[in-house]
């Protein structure tokens, strides 16, 4: 896990100049697991103002990508959409609920939903998305002088944090690829993927609205929401009801 496989660094990942041209789950899938498998153990988000430095390591994370025209999203709505195949319905109800954003790659985005590690953004094309954080481990140094550790878990609540502690300390969040402590790298060996929370978790709905009967028993969700596995009671100590391990009908390994 020292690199990222085509890629220079981290950054370079994220300009994601393939996307652009993606037109299946799959090799979105692809991509998406690339990163995730490195981010867990290579990058963090810091704060740092001298001796409160901060960092916020990545437990929980979620992939979202828009590169489709507003014709092609309008053709596939309302009266137009009959005129739709099956498979554009399921590609524009997938990646059509992604924020819109014009960012550098490695930018941090705020948004209704909490805060996304960007993509680089190709407005010409209609092309952005990004990496909404969902969990983060927070590492700093307590009062004693010793390092404290606190699992953050739900989008909000890490929004909310990276936030306040950059007001307090008065010091910009950045992005950067970090050596992990041992017990961390040992942590990141086991890695899970899953349907992302609020979106393909609506399936029921989704089912019989665009997919037809035979379909609605062969398709294949994506799992675009990344974790590092954790027993239940670190979770539910964070008090997150939104345990990814949940998802048990919907859960695949990626190391």
């Amino acid at each position: 896990m020292s690199k990222i496989d085509n890629y220079c660094d981290f950054e370079d990942s994220l300009k994601g100049h393939e996307l652009k041209d993606y037109s299946s789950i799959e090799q979105f899938q692809g991509y998406f697991d690339n990163i995730a498998k490195y981010i867990f153990g290579n990058v963090a988000i810091v704060i740092d103002e001298g001796k409160n430095r901060t960092i916020y390591y990545l437990e929980e994370i979620e992939f979202y990508y828009n590169n489709l025209s507003k014709e092609k999203i309008d053709s596939a709505k309302g009266v137009k959409g009959k005129n739709a195949t099956e498979e554009e319905k399921r590609y524009i109800y997938h990646f059509s609920c992604t924020y819109r954003r014009d960012k550098e790659a490695n930018q941090l985005f705020w948004h209704y939903s909490g805060v996304d590690i960007c993509f680089q953004s190709f407005m010409d094309r209609n092309c952005y998305g990004g990496i909404l954080i969902r969990s983060l481990t927070k590492e700093y140094i307590d009062n004693k002088g010793k390092v404290a550790r606190e699992l953050i878990a739900g989008p909000l609540r890490c929004s909310n944090e990276l936030m306040n502690q950059s007001v307090l300390l008065n010091c910009v969040p950045h992005i950067e690829e970090i050596k992990c402590s041992k017990d961390r790298i040992v942590d990141v060996n086991s890695i899970g993927s899953t349907i992302r929370q609020g979106i393909e978790t609506r399936y029921k709905d989704v089912l019989e609205s665009i997919y037809n009967e035979k379909d609605r028993k062969n398709y294949k969700f994506p799992f675009f929401c990344y974790f590092i596995k954790k027993e239940e009671n670190e979770w539910k100590s964070a008090k997150y009801g939104s345990i990814p391990e949940k998802r048990a009908n919907y859960i695949r390994s990626i190391s």
